[in-house]
Formats: structure tokens, sequence, C-alpha cells
């Protein structure tokens, strides 16, 4: 296998579609800055795990992070949390230290009606973590009615969230690059 000498990772969840589409807008914009900044396939990758699926030793091998999932109740998805939960600690040294202080990350939220809340919540993990925002996070309303049928039902992301979300992505790739 290819050894790469950048690599982000891609935690995402989703329940509609709406953030997964959001991700993959994110990871095709990564990619998309790494090549317009001469990176080779072994000079760059995006790890790209569900949150269920991702692990302590993904966090702690890569140099930058995107983070997508929705919001749920006012608050971040329970995946997403249950991936903090299970790697929050292990990414600090005896001292307390953050092992990732300092790597750049980015925040993307699929929300229906407000998002602030999930968006607050892993902004401040993120910070517990010591790690540096690219930009402000993206926090996407899809503005559908906020019923069971309508919350539910599967959902398309907009052009507009999608380039929002690739330049996400590029930010987070060129950061790691540079």
């Amino acid at each position: 296998a290819p050894v790469f000498t950048k690599r982000i990772l891609l935690v995402w969840h989703s329940r509609t579609g709406l953030a997964r589409q959001m991700s993959d807008a994110a990871e095709m914009g990564a990619h998309a800055a790494a090549e317009e900044m001469g990176c080779g396939q072994s000079d760059f990758s995006v790890l790209r795990r569900r949150a269920r699926d991702a692990t302590v030793e993904d966090v702690l091998g890569s140099d930058g992070y995107i983070f997508c999932g929705p919001e749920n109740l006012a608050s971040a998805s329970g995946e997403m949390l249950e991936f903090f939960h299970r790697s929050y600690y292990d990414c600090f040294d005896e001292s307390e230290a953050s092992r990732l202080a300092g790597r750049p990350y980015g925040l993307a939220i699929a929300a229906g009606s407000d998002g602030s809340n999930a968006a607050r919540q892993l902004e401040r993990i993120c910070r517990g973590w010591r790690l540096r925002a690219v930009t402000d996070t993206i926090v996407h309303r899809n503005g559908e009615p906020q019923t069971a049928s309508a919350i539910l039902r599967a959902k398309t992301c907009s052009e507009d969230a999608r380039e929002r979300c690739a330049e996400l992505g590029g930010l987070v790739a060129a950061t790691v690059l540079l």
C-alpha cells in the first residue's frame, strides 16, 4: 500500500443523505485543491470514515480533519457524538496536552431550521482538542417544514451547499499541504 505524506480524516454521519452529500462535496474539494497544488496520489489522501467506524488511530494518524453530520433534536447527532466520546481522551498525552494541537479542521452541519447548537457543540470539542478551524462552520439549513415526515425524508443537497462544502474541503487540504 502507498505511504501518503499528508492525510485528512473525513468523519461523517447522515440520516437523510444530506450530510453524506455535503461530505462528498468536501472530499471532492479536498482532492481538487491537492491536485491544483501539484500533489500526486502518493502525496495526499482523504481517509473517509462513517462516524461509527472512525478510530482513535485514524484521528492520531491524520494531519487535518473534516467533520460533517446532522443536527438532531438541537444537538449533534448521536453517532457523531459517540465518535468524539470514543476518541476524545485518547488524543491527550500523559501531561494532558493534546496530541492534535494546531491541526486544521473544517466542520459542516446539515440542519432543518437551525443547526447552531450542533455547530457550537462540535466546535467546542474541536477547541478542546486544540484544533484550528480553517474557516467558519458551514450550517446548511434545508428549510423544510419541521414535521416528522419532512425531517425523516431523504434530502438532496443544494448546489450552493455543495460549493461551500467543496471550498471547506479545499481549505483544509490546502492548509495541510502548505
